[in-house]
Protein backbone atom coordinates (compact mmCIF):
# COMPACT_ATOMS: atom_id res chain seq x y z
CA UNK A 1 0.00 0.00 0.00
CA UNK A 2 2.77 2.58 1.19
CA UNK A 3 4.80 1.65 -2.88
CA UNK A 4 1.58 1.98 -4.48
CA UNK A 5 1.20 5.57 -2.50
CA UNK A 6 4.57 6.52 -3.53
CA UNK A 7 4.55 5.61 -6.95
CA UNK A 8 1.12 7.08 -7.98
CA UNK A 9 2.82 10.55 -8.63
CA UNK A 10 5.72 9.07 -10.60
CA UNK A 11 3.33 7.27 -12.68
CA UNK A 12 0.98 10.27 -13.07
CA UNK A 13 4.06 12.87 -14.07
CA UNK A 14 5.61 9.99 -16.57
CA UNK A 15 2.08 9.74 -18.31
CA UNK A 16 2.15 13.22 -18.74
CA UNK A 17 5.62 13.63 -20.65
CA UNK A 18 4.35 10.72 -22.53
CA UNK A 19 0.99 13.24 -23.40
CA UNK A 20 3.11 16.43 -24.10
CA UNK A 21 5.77 14.65 -26.12
CA UNK A 22 3.25 12.88 -28.45
CA UNK A 23 1.05 16.19 -28.65
CA UNK A 24 4.06 18.03 -29.78
CA UNK A 25 5.11 15.46 -32.08
CA UNK A 26 1.63 15.06 -33.69
CA UNK A 27 1.03 19.02 -33.79
CA UNK A 28 4.02 20.50 -34.80
CA UNK A 29 5.91 17.63 -36.76
CA UNK A 30 6.71 18.85 -41.04
CA UNK A 31 4.11 21.48 -39.82
CA UNK A 32 5.59 23.51 -43.12
CA UNK A 33 6.33 20.55 -45.36
CA UNK A 34 2.98 20.70 -47.15
CA UNK A 35 1.83 23.47 -49.45
CA UNK A 36 -0.62 26.08 -48.98
CA UNK A 37 -3.97 24.50 -48.36
CA UNK A 38 -7.35 26.52 -49.99
CA UNK A 39 -7.77 29.38 -47.30
CA UNK A 40 -4.24 29.35 -46.07
CA UNK A 41 -3.56 31.45 -48.70
CA UNK A 42 -5.54 34.61 -47.38
CA UNK A 43 -3.58 34.48 -43.99
CA UNK A 44 -0.99 34.24 -45.89
CA UNK A 45 -1.23 36.74 -48.57
CA UNK A 46 -3.04 39.52 -46.28
CA UNK A 47 0.59 39.23 -43.79
CA UNK A 48 2.72 39.52 -47.08
CA UNK A 49 1.74 42.88 -47.46
CA UNK A 50 1.12 43.81 -44.38
CA UNK A 51 5.17 43.33 -44.46
CA UNK A 52 5.74 44.81 -47.59
CA UNK A 53 2.80 48.10 -46.96
CA UNK A 54 3.89 48.48 -43.34
CA UNK A 55 0.54 48.66 -42.06
CA UNK A 56 -1.05 46.44 -39.75
CA UNK A 57 -4.32 47.60 -39.24
CA UNK A 58 -5.79 47.81 -42.53
CA UNK A 59 -5.83 43.77 -44.42
CA UNK A 60 -5.33 43.94 -48.08
CA UNK A 61 -4.80 40.95 -50.63
CA UNK A 62 -3.10 41.98 -53.71
CA UNK A 63 -4.31 45.75 -52.83
CA UNK A 64 -8.20 45.22 -52.30
CA UNK A 65 -9.55 45.61 -48.98
CA UNK A 66 -10.23 42.60 -47.02
CA UNK A 67 -11.08 42.75 -43.24
CA UNK A 68 -12.43 39.24 -43.30
CA UNK A 69 -11.59 38.79 -39.64
CA UNK A 70 -10.44 40.57 -36.57
CA UNK A 71 -6.67 41.47 -36.96
CA UNK A 72 -5.09 39.51 -34.22
CA UNK A 73 -5.49 36.37 -36.73
CA UNK A 74 -3.14 38.18 -39.06
CA UNK A 75 -0.67 39.76 -36.14
CA UNK A 76 0.16 36.36 -34.87
CA UNK A 77 1.61 35.30 -37.95
CA UNK A 78 3.50 38.38 -38.06
CA UNK A 79 4.66 37.78 -35.06
CA UNK A 80 5.96 34.52 -35.60
CA UNK A 81 7.32 36.31 -38.84
CA UNK A 82 9.01 39.46 -37.15
CA UNK A 83 10.72 36.65 -34.49
CA UNK A 84 11.83 34.29 -36.99
CA UNK A 85 12.33 35.79 -40.01
CA UNK A 86 10.37 33.70 -41.98
CA UNK A 87 6.74 33.92 -43.79
CA UNK A 88 6.21 30.65 -45.36
CA UNK A 89 3.70 27.96 -44.57
CA UNK A 90 5.39 26.75 -41.45
CA UNK A 91 5.01 30.47 -39.99
CA UNK A 92 1.12 30.42 -40.77
CA UNK A 93 0.17 27.14 -39.02
CA UNK A 94 2.46 27.45 -36.10
CA UNK A 95 -0.45 30.01 -34.17
CA UNK A 96 -2.91 27.23 -35.05
CA UNK A 97 -0.64 24.81 -33.55
CA UNK A 98 0.35 26.46 -30.51
CA UNK A 99 -3.45 27.07 -29.90
CA UNK A 100 -4.03 23.56 -30.37
CA UNK A 101 -1.84 23.18 -26.90
CA UNK A 102 -3.74 25.76 -25.27
CA UNK A 103 -6.91 23.61 -25.90
CA UNK A 104 -5.29 20.58 -25.23
CA UNK A 105 -4.33 21.94 -21.71
CA UNK A 106 -7.40 23.86 -20.63
CA UNK A 107 -9.13 20.88 -21.51
CA UNK A 108 -7.17 18.32 -19.50
CA UNK A 109 -7.49 20.68 -16.84
CA UNK A 110 -11.30 20.75 -16.97
CA UNK A 111 -11.55 17.32 -16.53
CA UNK A 112 -8.72 17.46 -13.21
CA UNK A 113 -11.03 20.07 -12.27
CA UNK A 114 -14.61 18.47 -12.43
CA UNK A 115 -13.51 14.89 -12.17
CA UNK A 116 -10.34 13.48 -11.56
CA UNK A 117 -6.84 13.20 -13.00
CA UNK A 118 -7.58 10.24 -15.28
CA UNK A 119 -10.73 11.91 -17.09
CA UNK A 120 -8.24 14.92 -18.28
CA UNK A 121 -5.90 12.99 -19.13
CA UNK A 122 -8.06 10.75 -21.58
CA UNK A 123 -9.94 13.13 -22.73
CA UNK A 124 -6.66 15.23 -23.60
CA UNK A 125 -5.72 11.62 -25.63
CA UNK A 126 -9.23 11.72 -27.24
CA UNK A 127 -9.23 15.32 -28.02
CA UNK A 128 -5.76 15.28 -29.44
CA UNK A 129 -6.51 12.31 -31.97
CA UNK A 130 -9.62 13.31 -33.65
CA UNK A 131 -9.46 13.84 -37.05
CA UNK A 132 -11.32 17.55 -36.88
CA UNK A 133 -9.02 18.51 -34.79
CA UNK A 134 -5.70 17.82 -35.41
CA UNK A 135 -6.50 18.45 -39.09
CA UNK A 136 -7.36 22.36 -38.05
CA UNK A 137 -4.60 22.61 -35.63
CA UNK A 138 -2.32 21.82 -38.12
CA UNK A 139 -4.21 24.63 -41.01
CA UNK A 140 -3.62 27.88 -41.19
CA UNK A 141 -6.35 29.45 -40.22
CA UNK A 142 -8.12 30.91 -37.45
CA UNK A 143 -10.77 28.36 -36.38
CA UNK A 144 -8.37 26.08 -33.58
CA UNK A 145 -7.56 29.98 -31.95
CA UNK A 146 -11.08 30.46 -31.59
CA UNK A 147 -11.14 26.88 -30.11
CA UNK A 148 -8.51 27.47 -27.48
CA UNK A 149 -10.37 30.97 -26.53
CA UNK A 150 -13.57 29.04 -25.83
CA UNK A 151 -12.04 26.38 -23.80
CA UNK A 152 -9.51 28.45 -22.57
CA UNK A 153 -12.11 31.18 -21.08
CA UNK A 154 -14.62 27.75 -19.69
CA UNK A 155 -11.93 26.30 -17.80
CA UNK A 156 -11.15 30.01 -16.43
CA UNK A 157 -14.76 30.17 -15.85
CA UNK A 158 -14.45 26.96 -13.39
CA UNK A 159 -11.02 27.72 -11.74
CA UNK A 160 -12.64 31.09 -10.53
CA UNK A 161 -16.19 30.03 -9.70
CA UNK A 162 -15.98 30.38 -6.24
CA UNK A 163 -13.88 33.09 -5.95
CA UNK A 164 -16.50 36.09 -7.91
CA UNK A 165 -15.12 39.55 -8.02
CA UNK A 166 -13.62 42.10 -10.28
CA UNK A 167 -10.06 39.73 -11.45
CA UNK A 168 -12.08 37.01 -11.52
CA UNK A 169 -14.29 38.62 -14.07
CA UNK A 170 -12.09 40.42 -16.08
CA UNK A 171 -9.65 37.41 -17.19
CA UNK A 172 -13.15 35.82 -17.94
CA UNK A 173 -13.85 39.01 -20.49
CA UNK A 174 -10.05 39.09 -21.67
CA UNK A 175 -9.96 36.08 -22.92
CA UNK A 176 -13.60 35.87 -24.17
CA UNK A 177 -12.65 39.38 -26.12
CA UNK A 178 -9.38 38.67 -26.88
CA UNK A 179 -10.59 35.41 -28.91
CA UNK A 180 -13.00 37.18 -30.53
CA UNK A 181 -9.90 39.33 -32.19
CA UNK A 182 -9.10 35.53 -34.18
CA UNK A 183 -12.53 34.45 -35.49
CA UNK A 184 -15.07 36.68 -34.01
CA UNK A 185 -18.02 37.19 -31.75
CA UNK A 186 -18.34 33.22 -30.98
CA UNK A 187 -15.89 33.42 -29.02
CA UNK A 188 -17.80 35.67 -26.49
CA UNK A 189 -21.56 33.93 -26.85
CA UNK A 190 -19.89 30.13 -27.04
CA UNK A 191 -18.36 30.34 -23.78
CA UNK A 192 -21.09 32.33 -22.13
CA UNK A 193 -23.22 29.47 -23.52
CA UNK A 194 -21.51 26.82 -22.27
CA UNK A 195 -21.34 28.34 -18.25
CA UNK A 196 -24.90 29.18 -18.56
CA UNK A 197 -26.79 25.81 -17.29
CA UNK A 198 -24.33 26.05 -14.00
CA UNK A 199 -25.04 29.54 -13.33
CA UNK A 200 -28.91 29.16 -13.44
CA UNK A 201 -28.25 26.00 -11.08
CA UNK A 202 -29.02 27.40 -7.69
CA UNK A 203 -29.47 30.80 -8.85
CA UNK A 204 -25.59 31.24 -8.91
CA UNK A 205 -26.46 34.22 -11.87
CA UNK A 206 -27.39 36.59 -9.02
CA UNK A 207 -23.74 36.51 -7.74
CA UNK A 208 -22.83 38.49 -11.41
CA UNK A 209 -25.21 41.23 -10.48
CA UNK A 210 -22.52 43.58 -9.02
CA UNK A 211 -20.70 46.93 -10.58
CA UNK A 212 -17.43 44.85 -10.85
CA UNK A 213 -18.97 42.56 -12.97
CA UNK A 214 -20.03 45.52 -15.28
CA UNK A 215 -16.82 47.10 -15.01
CA UNK A 216 -14.93 44.23 -16.17
CA UNK A 217 -17.34 43.71 -19.08
CA UNK A 218 -16.88 47.47 -19.96
CA UNK A 219 -13.06 46.97 -20.10
CA UNK A 220 -13.43 44.13 -21.82
CA UNK A 221 -15.58 45.50 -24.72
CA UNK A 222 -12.98 48.63 -24.63
CA UNK A 223 -10.02 46.23 -25.38
CA UNK A 224 -11.90 44.60 -28.06
CA UNK A 225 -12.95 48.16 -30.04
CA UNK A 226 -9.42 49.72 -29.83
CA UNK A 227 -8.16 47.79 -32.69
CA UNK A 228 -10.95 48.72 -34.82
CA UNK A 229 -11.41 52.55 -33.94
CA UNK A 230 -7.48 52.54 -34.86
CA UNK A 231 -8.19 50.93 -38.19
CA UNK A 232 -10.96 53.02 -38.50
CA UNK A 233 -9.41 56.13 -37.73
CA UNK A 234 -6.61 55.37 -40.15
CA UNK A 235 -8.27 54.44 -42.73
CA UNK A 236 -7.23 56.72 -45.80
CA UNK A 237 -8.92 55.45 -48.92
CA UNK A 238 -9.35 51.88 -47.26
CA UNK A 239 -12.86 50.50 -48.55
CA UNK A 240 -13.83 48.55 -45.61
CA UNK A 241 -14.63 48.96 -42.19
CA UNK A 242 -13.63 46.38 -39.63
CA UNK A 243 -16.52 46.90 -37.37
CA UNK A 244 -18.91 46.57 -39.96
CA UNK A 245 -17.38 43.27 -41.26
CA UNK A 246 -18.23 41.88 -37.40
CA UNK A 247 -21.50 42.81 -38.11
CA UNK A 248 -21.55 41.55 -41.43
CA UNK A 249 -19.92 38.03 -40.82
CA UNK A 250 -20.96 37.37 -37.04
CA UNK A 251 -25.09 38.90 -36.93
CA UNK A 252 -26.21 39.88 -40.93
CA UNK A 253 -24.58 35.71 -41.08
CA UNK A 254 -26.21 34.02 -37.90
CA UNK A 255 -29.85 36.05 -38.77
CA UNK A 256 -29.82 36.69 -42.05
CA UNK A 257 -27.15 33.95 -43.97
CA UNK A 258 -25.97 34.91 -47.44
CA UNK A 259 -23.55 31.96 -47.96
CA UNK A 260 -22.69 28.57 -46.27
CA UNK A 261 -25.92 27.62 -46.85
CA UNK A 262 -26.24 24.12 -45.36
CA UNK A 263 -29.57 21.94 -44.21
CA UNK A 264 -30.17 21.84 -40.36
CA UNK A 265 -29.21 18.42 -39.83
CA UNK A 266 -26.10 18.81 -41.53
CA UNK A 267 -24.04 18.87 -38.42
CA UNK A 268 -25.47 15.14 -37.62
CA UNK A 269 -22.94 14.18 -40.13
CA UNK A 270 -20.16 17.02 -39.72
CA UNK A 271 -19.64 16.51 -35.89
CA UNK A 272 -19.31 12.02 -36.07
CA UNK A 273 -17.35 12.63 -39.29
CA UNK A 274 -14.94 14.92 -38.05
CA UNK A 275 -14.61 13.14 -34.32
CA UNK A 276 -13.53 10.35 -36.23
CA UNK A 277 -11.97 7.60 -35.21
CA UNK A 278 -13.38 8.29 -31.97
CA UNK A 279 -16.96 8.52 -33.12
CA UNK A 280 -18.39 5.25 -31.73
CA UNK A 281 -17.01 5.80 -28.02
CA UNK A 282 -18.76 9.63 -28.39
CA UNK A 283 -21.96 8.40 -29.66
CA UNK A 284 -22.44 5.73 -27.55
CA UNK A 285 -21.19 7.80 -24.47
CA UNK A 286 -23.63 10.59 -25.54
CA UNK A 287 -26.49 7.73 -25.88
CA UNK A 288 -26.39 6.29 -22.24
CA UNK A 289 -25.89 9.59 -20.96
CA UNK A 290 -29.03 11.13 -22.25
CA UNK A 291 -30.80 7.92 -21.23
CA UNK A 292 -29.84 8.22 -17.93
CA UNK A 293 -29.97 12.37 -17.34
CA UNK A 294 -31.73 12.24 -14.10
CA UNK A 295 -29.76 9.79 -12.34
CA UNK A 296 -25.88 11.85 -13.88
CA UNK A 297 -23.93 14.27 -11.26
CA UNK A 298 -24.26 17.82 -11.49
CA UNK A 299 -21.12 18.63 -13.14
CA UNK A 300 -22.11 15.68 -15.88
CA UNK A 301 -25.38 17.43 -16.42
CA UNK A 302 -23.62 20.53 -16.90
CA UNK A 303 -21.50 18.92 -19.36
CA UNK A 304 -23.79 17.04 -21.77
CA UNK A 305 -26.20 20.52 -21.53
CA UNK A 306 -23.11 22.84 -22.55
CA UNK A 307 -22.63 20.51 -25.37
CA UNK A 308 -25.88 20.67 -26.16
CA UNK A 309 -25.95 24.57 -26.54
CA UNK A 310 -23.02 24.62 -28.71
CA UNK A 311 -24.70 22.75 -31.22
CA UNK A 312 -28.02 23.98 -30.63
CA UNK A 313 -26.40 27.41 -31.40
CA UNK A 314 -24.54 26.91 -34.41
CA UNK A 315 -27.68 24.95 -35.70
CA UNK A 316 -29.90 27.36 -35.51
CA UNK A 317 -28.95 29.90 -38.37
CA UNK A 318 -29.06 28.96 -41.49
CA UNK A 319 -25.40 29.50 -42.58
CA UNK A 320 -23.29 26.40 -41.74
CA UNK A 321 -19.59 24.86 -42.26
CA UNK A 322 -18.17 21.48 -40.92
CA UNK A 323 -15.53 23.42 -39.27
CA UNK A 324 -17.90 25.42 -37.10
CA UNK A 325 -18.71 22.87 -34.92
CA UNK A 326 -15.23 22.62 -33.73
CA UNK A 327 -15.64 24.38 -30.75
CA UNK A 328 -17.89 21.77 -28.93
CA UNK A 329 -14.92 19.05 -29.48
CA UNK A 330 -13.47 19.57 -26.20
CA UNK A 331 -16.76 19.30 -24.16
CA UNK A 332 -17.42 15.79 -25.95
CA UNK A 333 -13.79 14.58 -25.50
CA UNK A 334 -14.71 15.56 -21.91
CA UNK A 335 -18.16 13.26 -22.52
CA UNK A 336 -16.52 10.48 -23.83
CA UNK A 337 -13.75 10.46 -21.01
CA UNK A 338 -16.16 10.71 -18.06
CA UNK A 339 -18.21 7.92 -19.86
CA UNK A 340 -15.22 5.97 -20.30
CA UNK A 341 -13.39 6.55 -16.48
CA UNK A 342 -16.99 6.70 -14.27
CA UNK A 343 -18.16 3.49 -12.46
CA UNK A 344 -21.24 2.00 -13.61
CA UNK A 345 -22.52 1.55 -16.97
CA UNK A 346 -20.21 -1.52 -17.77
CA UNK A 347 -22.52 -2.72 -20.45
CA UNK A 348 -22.51 0.69 -22.17
CA UNK A 349 -18.92 1.36 -22.19
CA UNK A 350 -18.52 -2.93 -23.53
CA UNK A 351 -20.58 -1.65 -26.72
CA UNK A 352 -18.43 1.38 -26.98
CA UNK A 353 -15.17 0.21 -26.39
CA UNK A 354 -16.12 -2.71 -28.79
CA UNK A 355 -17.10 -0.73 -31.61
CA UNK A 356 -14.19 1.33 -31.19
CA UNK A 357 -11.69 -1.44 -30.79
CA UNK A 358 -13.25 -3.15 -33.87
CA UNK A 359 -13.38 0.04 -36.06
CA UNK A 360 -9.39 1.19 -35.12
CA UNK A 361 -8.28 -2.99 -35.81
CA UNK A 362 -9.91 -3.03 -38.96
CA UNK A 363 -8.01 -0.28 -40.18
CA UNK A 364 -4.68 -1.32 -38.92
CA UNK A 365 -5.50 -4.50 -40.50
CA UNK A 366 -6.12 -3.23 -44.02
CA UNK A 367 -3.05 -0.90 -43.51
CA UNK A 368 -1.23 -4.15 -42.98
CA UNK A 369 -2.79 -6.08 -46.08
CA UNK A 370 -2.63 -2.72 -48.00
CA UNK A 371 0.40 -4.60 -50.54
CA UNK A 372 -2.71 -6.70 -51.61
CA UNK A 373 -5.28 -4.24 -51.97
CA UNK A 374 -3.40 -1.52 -54.12
CA UNK A 375 -3.80 -3.17 -57.42
CA UNK A 376 -7.43 -3.46 -57.00
CA UNK A 377 -7.43 0.04 -55.65
CA UNK A 378 -5.28 0.94 -58.73
CA UNK A 379 -7.44 -0.52 -61.19
CA UNK A 380 -10.79 0.74 -59.44
CA UNK A 381 -10.23 4.58 -59.06
CA UNK A 382 -6.68 4.92 -61.28
CA UNK A 383 -4.88 6.23 -57.81
CA UNK A 384 -1.16 5.35 -58.26
CA UNK A 385 0.00 5.51 -54.66
CA UNK A 386 3.68 8.11 -54.97
CA UNK A 387 7.12 6.67 -53.83
CA UNK A 388 7.21 6.26 -50.22
CA UNK A 389 3.07 5.98 -49.50
CA UNK A 390 3.20 2.18 -49.92
CA UNK A 391 5.50 1.94 -47.49
CA UNK A 392 4.22 3.82 -44.63
CA UNK A 393 0.65 2.47 -44.85
CA UNK A 394 2.47 -1.16 -44.51
CA UNK A 395 4.36 -0.16 -41.33
CA UNK A 396 1.64 2.68 -39.85
CA UNK A 397 -0.35 -0.77 -39.88
CA UNK A 398 1.41 -2.82 -38.24
CA UNK A 399 2.79 -0.67 -35.26
CA UNK A 400 -1.22 -0.41 -35.08
CA UNK A 401 -1.47 -3.57 -34.45
CA UNK A 402 1.52 -3.71 -31.49
CA UNK A 403 -0.98 -2.35 -29.12
CA UNK A 404 -2.86 -5.47 -29.18
CA UNK A 405 0.15 -7.42 -28.28
CA UNK A 406 1.48 -5.56 -25.91
CA UNK A 407 -1.38 -5.57 -24.07
CA UNK A 408 -1.74 -9.29 -24.19
CA UNK A 409 1.77 -10.05 -22.83
CA UNK A 410 1.94 -6.85 -20.67
CA UNK A 411 -1.66 -5.79 -19.91
CA UNK A 412 -1.39 -2.85 -17.66
CA UNK A 413 2.32 -1.37 -19.44
CA UNK A 414 0.10 0.71 -21.92
CA UNK A 415 -1.97 2.50 -19.19
CA UNK A 416 0.61 3.09 -16.97
CA UNK A 417 2.44 5.75 -20.20
CA UNK A 418 -0.60 7.00 -21.56
CA UNK A 419 -2.41 7.38 -17.78
CA UNK A 420 -5.86 5.65 -18.90
CA UNK A 421 -7.81 3.06 -18.08
CA UNK A 422 -6.71 -0.48 -18.86
CA UNK A 423 -9.72 -1.28 -21.60
CA UNK A 424 -8.96 2.04 -22.98
CA UNK A 425 -4.90 2.60 -23.42
CA UNK A 426 -4.73 -0.08 -26.07
CA UNK A 427 -6.84 1.19 -28.24
CA UNK A 428 -5.86 5.01 -27.96
CA UNK A 429 -2.23 3.66 -28.64
CA UNK A 430 -3.17 2.25 -31.67
CA UNK A 431 -5.36 5.10 -32.71
CA UNK A 432 -1.91 7.46 -31.88
CA UNK A 433 -0.06 5.41 -34.40
CA UNK A 434 -2.56 5.42 -37.03
CA UNK A 435 -3.64 8.97 -36.95
CA UNK A 436 -0.53 10.70 -36.44
CA UNK A 437 1.23 8.23 -38.74
CA UNK A 438 -1.41 9.82 -41.48
CA UNK A 439 -0.69 13.55 -40.41
CA UNK A 440 3.32 13.10 -40.33
CA UNK A 441 4.05 10.72 -42.42
CA UNK A 442 1.32 9.56 -45.23
CA UNK A 443 -0.12 12.78 -45.93
CA UNK A 444 3.30 14.09 -46.45
CA UNK A 445 3.81 10.87 -49.41
CA UNK A 446 1.10 12.88 -50.88
CA UNK A 447 2.23 16.07 -50.84
CA UNK A 448 3.81 14.92 -54.70
CA UNK A 449 0.51 14.84 -56.08
CA UNK A 450 -0.45 18.67 -55.11
CA UNK A 451 1.43 20.26 -57.81
CA UNK A 452 0.03 24.24 -57.21
CA UNK A 453 3.15 25.12 -55.38
CA UNK A 454 5.35 23.96 -57.88
CA UNK A 455 3.48 25.75 -60.81
CA UNK A 456 3.72 28.98 -58.78
CA UNK A 457 7.19 28.48 -57.79
CA UNK A 458 8.54 27.69 -61.79
CA UNK A 459 5.48 30.80 -62.71
CA UNK A 460 7.65 32.71 -60.54
CA UNK A 461 10.50 32.13 -62.07
CA UNK A 462 9.30 32.62 -65.16
CA UNK A 463 7.66 36.26 -64.54
CA UNK A 464 10.75 37.45 -62.53
CA UNK A 465 11.84 40.76 -63.73
CA UNK A 466 8.24 41.27 -65.40
CA UNK A 467 6.58 44.74 -63.50
CA UNK A 468 3.19 43.64 -61.65
CA UNK A 469 1.41 45.83 -63.70
CA UNK A 470 2.43 43.38 -66.63
CA UNK A 471 1.08 40.29 -64.19
CA UNK A 472 -2.63 39.74 -64.37
CA UNK A 473 -5.29 37.32 -63.11
CA UNK A 474 -8.51 36.40 -64.51
CA UNK A 475 -11.70 37.48 -63.38
CA UNK A 476 -10.65 36.54 -59.87
CA UNK A 477 -8.59 37.43 -56.51
CA UNK A 478 -6.56 34.79 -56.27
CA UNK A 479 -4.71 34.75 -52.70
CA UNK A 480 -2.17 31.62 -53.15
CA UNK A 481 -0.89 32.97 -56.67
CA UNK A 482 -0.04 36.33 -54.92
CA UNK A 483 1.34 34.92 -52.02
CA UNK A 484 3.82 32.51 -54.23
CA UNK A 485 4.78 34.95 -56.70
CA UNK A 486 5.87 37.33 -53.63
CA UNK A 487 5.53 40.51 -56.21
CA UNK A 488 6.33 44.05 -55.23
CA UNK A 489 3.05 45.67 -55.63
CA UNK A 490 -0.59 44.31 -56.91
CA UNK A 491 -0.97 42.28 -60.08
CA UNK A 492 -3.98 43.40 -62.24
CA UNK A 493 -7.23 41.80 -61.89
CA UNK A 494 -8.81 41.78 -65.20
CA UNK A 495 -12.58 41.40 -64.56
CA UNK A 496 -14.07 40.54 -68.05
CA UNK A 497 -12.82 39.60 -71.65
CA UNK A 498 -12.60 43.34 -73.01
CA UNK A 499 -10.37 44.13 -69.87
CA UNK A 500 -8.39 41.25 -71.28
CA UNK A 501 -7.89 42.38 -74.93
CA UNK A 502 -7.03 45.71 -73.42
CA UNK A 503 -4.30 44.34 -71.64
CA UNK A 504 -2.89 42.60 -73.92
CA UNK A 505 -3.33 45.30 -76.72
CA UNK A 506 -1.58 48.02 -75.68
CA UNK A 507 2.44 48.53 -74.94
CA UNK A 508 5.01 45.97 -76.52
CA UNK A 509 6.07 44.36 -72.84
CA UNK A 510 6.39 41.30 -71.81
CA UNK A 511 2.71 39.71 -70.31
CA UNK A 512 1.34 37.29 -68.41
CA UNK A 513 -2.06 36.04 -67.82
CA UNK A 514 -3.62 33.41 -65.33
CA UNK A 515 -6.85 31.58 -65.32
CA UNK A 516 -8.48 28.55 -63.77
CA UNK A 517 -9.17 26.10 -66.71
CA UNK A 518 -12.95 26.84 -65.75
CA UNK A 519 -12.64 30.28 -67.40
CA UNK A 520 -11.28 28.97 -70.54
CA UNK A 521 -13.74 28.45 -72.66
CA UNK A 522 -14.90 32.23 -71.87
CA UNK A 523 -11.55 33.28 -72.03
CA UNK A 524 -10.52 32.46 -75.69
CA UNK A 525 -12.07 34.84 -77.91
CA UNK A 526 -10.87 37.61 -76.10
CA UNK A 527 -6.72 35.95 -76.12
CA UNK A 528 -4.60 37.13 -79.31
CA UNK A 529 -4.78 34.41 -81.59
CA UNK A 530 -1.08 33.43 -81.52
CA UNK A 531 -1.69 32.52 -77.91
CA UNK A 532 -4.69 30.61 -78.05
CA UNK A 533 -5.71 27.95 -76.15
CA UNK A 534 -1.98 26.88 -75.78
CA UNK A 535 -0.61 28.06 -72.11
CA UNK A 536 2.65 28.27 -71.41
CA UNK A 537 2.41 26.68 -68.55
CA UNK A 538 -0.07 24.34 -66.72
CA UNK A 539 -0.60 22.96 -63.32
CA UNK A 540 -0.82 19.41 -63.52
CA UNK A 541 -4.36 17.92 -62.45
CA UNK A 542 -4.59 13.78 -62.05
CA UNK A 543 -7.08 11.84 -63.27
CA UNK A 544 -8.59 10.62 -60.23
CA UNK A 545 -8.13 14.19 -58.48
CA UNK A 546 -11.47 15.62 -60.05
CA UNK A 547 -10.42 19.30 -60.19
CA UNK A 548 -9.70 20.36 -63.62
CA UNK A 549 -12.07 23.19 -63.37
CA UNK A 550 -9.75 25.00 -60.53
CA UNK A 551 -6.80 24.55 -62.57
CA UNK A 552 -4.31 26.77 -62.83
CA UNK A 553 -2.99 27.82 -66.92
CA UNK A 554 -0.62 30.70 -67.40
CA UNK A 555 0.14 32.67 -70.79
CA UNK A 556 3.05 34.47 -71.36
CA UNK A 557 3.71 36.73 -74.26
CA UNK A 558 6.72 38.76 -75.52
CA UNK A 559 6.28 41.81 -77.62
CA UNK A 560 2.81 40.13 -78.59
CA UNK A 561 4.76 36.77 -79.20
CA UNK A 562 3.97 34.09 -77.55
CA UNK A 563 7.62 33.24 -75.43
CA UNK A 564 7.11 29.64 -75.59
CA UNK A 565 4.16 27.32 -76.12
CA UNK A 566 5.70 24.09 -74.54
CA UNK A 567 3.47 23.13 -71.79
CA UNK A 568 6.65 23.64 -68.87
CA UNK A 569 4.09 21.43 -66.33
CA UNK A 570 2.02 19.46 -68.79
CA UNK A 571 -1.92 19.12 -67.76
CA UNK A 572 -1.89 15.16 -68.13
Amino acid sequence: MGNSNVSKPIIITYSNLVFWITACLLLFWTLGYRGLWGPEGRWAEIVREMFLKGDFFHPTINGESYFDKPLLTYWVIALVTAATGRLDEWAVRLPGAISGLLSLWATIYMGRRLWTDEVGRTAGWILLTTYGFLFWSRTGKADIENVAAITLAVSWYWAMRGKPGFWSYLGFYLICFTGAHFKGLTAIVIPMLAILPDAIRKRRWLNYLDISHLMALAIGVTIYLIPFIIADQTASGYQESGLAMVFHENIQRYFRPFDHKEPPYVYFYYLPLLFLPWTPIMLTALFSMVKSYKKLDTRTKWLLEAAFLIILFYTVPGSRRSYYILPVFPFCALLSSVFLTSPGKEVWKQIGLGLQGGLILLVAVAETVSPVLWPLIEDKTGFVPPAGFKTATLLIGILGLTPWVVRRFAPDLLSKITGTGIKTAHVASAIVILIGGFFCWQQNTLEAYRTERPFLMELKAQVAGIPPGSIAIYRENIANVVFYLDPPGPLRILKDNDAVADFFGKGEETKVLIARRKDLNRLLPALPRDLGDHPTLCRRIYSWQHKESVQLLAWKMVGRKECCTKKLIPSR
